[in-house]
């Protein structure tokens, strides 16, 4: 599911959506990693994510496995940060 919501919203720009770990640059963490690899929390040299300050807590180098829980707390952090950025 957090594939899905960031697909739906794939073409944010960098300048709107910053480098710092917010949410939306948490799911795209978050996305990527599953994809590219083999679902263990990988940073990458653009987005400053910072664990404690993220929504999941989780940090670099953890195996992905959401639980409903953790999606509808990223899922709504995540809407909140689209809304008061693009709106």
């Amino acid at each position: 599911m957090t594939i899905v919501l960031d697909r739906y919203f794939v073409h944010r720009l960098r300048q709107v959506t910053g480098k710092d770990g917010n949410p939306l640059n948490e799911v795209e963490l978050l996305t990527e990693s599953p994809m590219n690899s083999d679902g263990v929390l990988r940073g990458n040299n653009v987005i400053n994510f910072v664990p404690d300050a993220s929504v999941l807590k989780l940090n670099i180098g953890d195996r992905i496995a959401l639980t409903m829980d953790q999606f509808e707390l990223l899922s709504t952090a995540f809407f909140v940060e689209i809304e008061g950025k693009f709106l």
